[in-house]
């Protein structure tokens, strides 16, 4: 091909693509970085969600801050029918033995207030709880406590499509500080969430796949 060719394709094509650029509506592009958007694991984590797996880390914050624990599972339906039942605790918790209750107290558009009873040990009573969640459909919701046992609870339950939509990395992080009155170290305190995290993340997987 001629330098002249070279200049008329470049010179075309570029006109194509700027008017194609403007053709795209904004839920055009949300929906094309969907489809890619698998990047935020990596192959490994990838390959372990794909096998079933639930993927456990801890972050260890430095003194004075929370430490953080979190788990991931790849659930095989889209991101709008697997935020039904997050947004719905009542639902989503209904299939894990260790919460005794949840009671939805109010409810908006964008929030709710919700009460939490969660038996952690049999040596303990439950704790008593309510958090205030802040829903951002269908990809996001975060909590964090307004009163009842601890000190401090942080968190969120994330959902990132996969799958060019059709599944979807269910993503849950939690910070909490027990505070000085209650008979627990934080970092056992965190540890046993640990541990029960990919029970608790499978009773989730199971309560999605018959809500929905």
């Amino acid at each position: 091909m001629s330098c002249q060719a070279l200049t008329r394709w470049f010179s075309l094509h570029g006109r194509m693509a700027k008017t194609s650029l403007a053709a795209f509506s904004l839920p055009a592009i949300i929906l094309a970085m969907s489809t890619v958007s698998s990047w935020a694991v990596s192959g490994a984590e990838w390959d372990g969600l794909s096998k079933g797996q639930v993927l456990v880390s801890q972050n260890l914050a430095p003194a004075n801050t929370m430490p953080s624990v979190e788990a991931k599972i790849l659930i095989a339906k889209p991101p709008e029918k697997v935020w039904k039942v997050v947004a719905d605790p009542e639902k989503l918790m209904r299939e894990e033995h260790k919460v005794k209750k949840v009671k939805i107290l109010s409810r908006t558009a964008t929030k709710q207030n919700v009460e939490f009873s969660v038996l952690m040990t049999r040596f303990l009573p439950p704790f008593n709880y309510v958090l205030l969640q802040e829903l951002s459909p269908p990809s996001l919701l975060t909590f964090k406590r307004i009163s009842g046992s601890f000190k401090d609870i942080q968190g969120s339950w994330k959902l990132l499509p996969v799958d060019n939509g059709n599944k979807t990395i269910l993503t849950y992080t939690l910070k909490i500080d027990p505070g000085p009155f209650l008979p627990i170290p934080r970092g056992m305190l965190l540890n046993a969430v640990k541990s029960d995290l990919p029970s608790m993340m499978k009773n989730a997987k199971s309560a999605i796949d018959k809500g929905v």
